[in-house]
């Protein structure tokens, strides 16, 4: 799975369609796409930008089956964040025109404490469950979650 590179939007610039109202999650799947994102970051600027890089770029990891991972928070304070990695049959369903996936195939939710993020992955695994077989594999790392 991709590292996240998560931004704390200072509060003149934070927005209710932000998650969490002043988090942009960025999605980083090489290690080009993290070269280019940290010169990105350091360029000077006049004015703000934002730093949607990757949001349209198509995806360069392909699956069959619908992923979800959870990243811990780095430090107290910050949100825990819940990747979910939707394969071309789901994302297919939804209007290309619509901002729905991330690189084409990605959705994240922030939370801001473990019992949120498992109901929220509960209501997704029971949602899925009513229209699809769902096998729930626990995938064993040497991190306990994600790199955020």
């Amino acid at each position: 799975m991709p590292d996240i590179l998560v931004i704390d939007i200072p509060p003149r610039y934070a927005a209710p369609s932000l998650p969490l109202g002043r988090y942009y999650p960025i999605i980083i799947e090489t290690r080009f796409e993290l070269d280019e994102i940290e010169t990105f970051l350091a360029a000077e600027r006049d004015f703000p930008v934002v730093p949607d890089l990757f949001d349209r770029r198509p995806s360069a990891l392909n699956g069959g089956d619908i992923v979800f991972c959870r990243y811990a928070a780095p430090a107290p304070g910050w949100p825990l964040l819940l990747l979910c990695h939707w394969p071309a049959n789901f994302t297919v369903m939804v209007p290309p025109t619509s901002d729905s996936f991330a690189r084409g195939c990605y959705t994240t939710e922030m939370f801001e404490s473990i019992d949120a993020l498992d109901q929220t992955e509960d209501r997704l695994l029971t949602t899925l469950g009513r229209h699809h077989p769902v096998i729930v594999k626990p995938i064993g790392t040497a991190h306990p979650a994600g790199h955020a």
